[in-house]
């Protein structure tokens, strides 16, 4: 790659362009009249540092224009906070509608357009709009790039390139338009160690390029790969949690054990539950919801007059493993009072705008801090935690110390701690590059903004953010596609996109008496044990480059079920267009080994048999979604599955023993399987042991 232009701007606003260029190796020294920036260029991976006799401004100090051919669209995920000017209006409206009130905003197009138009914004701006989700666009052109983007991908020639940006030592880095990378240090600084900005993967496969710039990133951030870490406790069993069910105001020890206790008694098998935002005792510094502060280290009484060990203990007797507590990375949005660092007998660093305290950014102290008040958590009887608001290191601590660093302690010192305390994790508000580059222990993150009930709009856009985000993501952590309501009307959207993310499933009902248990026993199996796809689902070839809400393409998510390969399908199309598309196995992101396979459309019930260069026709309506099976055939055998569930491979296992098939279901059911030219349904119990 190379660099077209090199920009620093200065602590008094003024700005210079290093144009003399010494080349050196792999070093690009860049020199401007008050010093100079170096860029090492290696094969995956670009780094820089700086010395100046003049303070560089703590926002945005260096820019680092590229020169790189793209002849392709560009998918790009963006931190861009405009989007959220869609999305507001939607919480305010269908929250209100889901806790059973009347909303009191005026309710939201189901047809939103979407992207915006991203504005010029700075960056003061940009840190009070809550950076914290990351957003997929497709676009035509670099210069397109919105400010404050993190990812990308664009061919160039037969090659796909990807691009993430880091965070690590001094320094976070964006990508802005025209392929321009903007280092953020939040601290006015004279010089910057060397620091990586970008991690970069090329191969003439899309999703090898991406592996190989996250494994390159990883070399050189402080983040394990998903696979190399250990699996969540709670990826197996349903969970539910209050937020949607609930809120703030009705969250309680009453309405948790009714609502839990009415799931159970209808044959739900929730296996965890997570108390929430709401529980804790607090007061507000301010008019914004994120001035809220713990007041004390106790739950608020009038909500959980017995504490909350009360509460998971209650949970606990009636068959519930595992129980989280919901809390930020600052214990509260804006920290707790002095009071609590008492009780806990820690240190805080001040947060002057609601002069409260927030764990210190210093390693030892912060260790300390979580330690603290994570024996606290345990004490009261919970096996892990939501940890919400990540995003907010980028902002904390400004002037005091590099965010790279800052990040670095936190989030090491917090993980630590949990490690320590035999505490799991679920990461939440975290999708800023000072998170994810630092997730050397944690290995669930949310992928997507707030799910928002019953809202058309967000069943296609919630569903499309989380499965290109979990393009990148899924290889740091498992995705966590977030909650959803059995009875929200495009609940089938909701739970087929969780079955294929392959992270953690858990519902949000308010009303047992409502809920979809029919849909539930799709997905659940008597055993409690959820259903969901070996590794975690990624977008087929042909929409990388595409875009399913604005185009007529169907949205679609692969992945596999031992030998089996698995794909959905939805219509997300914004103008409500009905979509037919011809589908074939080279859209998959997986080699394709045999030369035939048997198909199942598991809501239509449709089989057939299809050539491995051959094709399937599909229609779906506005918001249908659609499940599709495809088994190799060995030996003139297939097996297709359990009817009863979507997602038939799972609830079985296969052993090829010299050409003879045995299937032994986990469960009865109704066993789908190809033989002899053609196909058998037969009904199996749970063990039973089926030869083809």
């Amino acid at each position: 790659m190379d660099i077209k232009l090199v920009r620093v701007k200065f602590a008094d606003g003024s700005i210079e362009e290093c144009s003399e260029k010494i080349v050196e190796g792999n070093i690009y020294r860049y020199v401007c009249r008050s010093g100079e920036v170096q860029v090492e260029i290696y094969d995956e991976l670009i780094s820089l540092s700086a010395d100046f006799v003049r303070p560089l401004n703590g926002f945005e100090p260096i820019e680092i224009l590229f020169d790189v051919v793209v002849n392709s669209r560009l998918l790009v995920l963006t931190t861009h906070i405009d989007v959220g000017q869609i999305y507001g209006p939607g919480f305010g409206y269908y929250n209100a509608l889901a806790v059973d009130r009347t909303p009191t905003v005026e309710k939201p197009s189901d047809a939103p357009i979407y992207p915006p138009k991203f504005r010029d914004i700075d960056h003061i701006t940009y840190t009070f709009g809550i950076p914290c989700w990351t957003y997929s666009i497709v676009i035509e052109k670099p210069m397109d790039i919105p400010k404050y983007s993190v990812f990308t991908l664009f061919k160039q020639g037969d090659e796909y390139i990807a691009i993430l940006t880091l965070s690590n030592n001094y320094i976070t880095s964006y990508l802005g338009d025209g392929l321009k990378i903007v280092v953020f240090i939040g601290r006015e600084e004279y010089s910057v160690p060397k620091s990586w900005i970008v991690a970069i993967g090329r191969d003439s496969d899309p999703y090898r390029a991406i592996e190989r710039c996250v494994y390159s990133a990883s070399k050189v951030c402080g983040f394990r790969l998903r696979k190399d870490k250990r699996r969540p406790l709670f990826l197996d069993g349903l969970g539910w949690c209050s937020w949607n069910a609930l809120l703030v105001d009705d969250l309680s020890h009453d309405n948790v054990i009714k609502i839990v206790k009415g799931l159970l008694s209808r044959g739900v098998p929730v296996s965890w539950v997570i108390i929430d935002d709401g529980w804790q005792k607090d007061l507000r510094k301010g008019r914004e919801w994120f001035t809220r502060v713990l007041q004390e280290l106790k739950a608020d009484e009038k909500k959980f007059p017995d504490g909350l060990a009360k509460t998971v203990s209650e949970l606990k007797n009636m068959g519930i493993k595992y129980v989280g507590l919901w809390h930020t990375i600052n214990i509260h949005w804006s920290g707790c009072e002095e009071n609590v660092l008492r009780v806990l007998g820690v240190d805080g660093y001040r947060f002057p705008y609601t002069k409260s305290y927030v764990p210190p950014p210093h390693m030892d102290k912060a260790y300390q801090f979580y330690d603290k008040f994570f024996r606290w958590v345990k004490s009261n009887g919970f096996d892990f935690v939501k940890i919400d608001n990540q995003w907010s290191i980028h902002a904390l601590y400004w002037s005091s110390i590099p965010v790279g660093e800052a990040a670095r302690n936190i989030e090491f010192a917090m993980q630590l701690a949990l490690e320590d305390n035999k505490l799991d994790v679920l990461n939440c508000m975290s999708m800023a590059p000072e998170n994810y580059c630092n997730f050397v222990l944690s290995n669930a993150m949310r992928v997507s903004i707030d799910y928002i009930p019953f809202w058309k709009a967000d069943a296609k856009l919630h569903t499309m953010f989380s499965i290109y985000n979990a393009l990148v993501f899924s290889h740091i952590a498992y995705p966590d596609y977030d909650m959803w309501i059995t009875y929200d009307p495009y609940a089938i959207i909701h739970a087929v996109s969780r079955i294929f993310s392959g992270g953690p499933i858990y519902i949000t009902d308010r009303h047992p008496e409502k809920t979809d248990v029919e849909l539930l026993k799709k997905i659940v199996l008597p055993t409690g044990e959820v259903i969901k796809t070996d590794e975690p689902g990624l977008p087929t070839r042909d929409i990388l480059l595409r875009d399913p809400y604005n185009e007529p393409v169907l949205l679609k998510i692969a992945s596999r079920i031992g030998n089996s390969f698995v794909l959905a399908l939805f219509n997300i199309n914004r103008d409500d267009r009905e979509i037919n598309e011809e589908i074939s196995l080279n859209i998959l992101p997986y080699r394709v080994d045999h030369e035939k396979y048997v198909y199942y459309k598991v809501f239509k019930g449709e089989k057939g048999v299809i050539d491995r260069n051959g094709t399937i026709e599909i229609a779906l309506k506005p918001l249908e979604t659609e499940i599709i099976v495809f088994s190799p055939i060995e030996n003139g055998k297939s097996v297709i599955g359990l009817k009863e569930y979507l997602l038939p491979p799972y609830p079985i296992n296969i052993v090829n023993i010299n050409g003879r098939i045995i299937v032994k279901p986990k469960v009865g059911g109704t066993l789908i399987y190809y033989k002899d030219g053609g196909f058998v349904e037969q009904i199996v119990d749970r063990d039973q042991i089926v030869e083809l």
